[in-house]
């Protein structure tokens, strides 16, 4: 089946041939929405910690960096 937008299958959810599509893409819609919602609320909390905290992100990095390197270095 070709793939159809999701305005072309909400015109036609009441269509038994084109039910199942629709159900499928709105479930899609809604997942992404989800997902995306959630992406964007932890990103300001997450935000606005290190705001409010005054964390300097770049030692972390860093330390993240220096700790990969040495572990990659223990491996070869």
């Amino acid at each position: 089946m070709a793939y159809h937008t999701y305005e072309f299958l909400k015109k036609r959810r009441n269509d038994p041939k084109w039910r199942s599509a629709y159900i499928s893409a709105r479930n899609k819609k809604i997942i992404s929405f989800l997902v995306l919602g959630n992406i964007i609320l932890w990103g300001a909390i997450f935000w606005r910690y290190i705001e409010r905290n005054n964390i300097d992100v770049m030692s972390y990095l860093n330390e993240l960096q220096q700790r990969v390197l040495d572990r990659l270095n223990e491996l070869y």
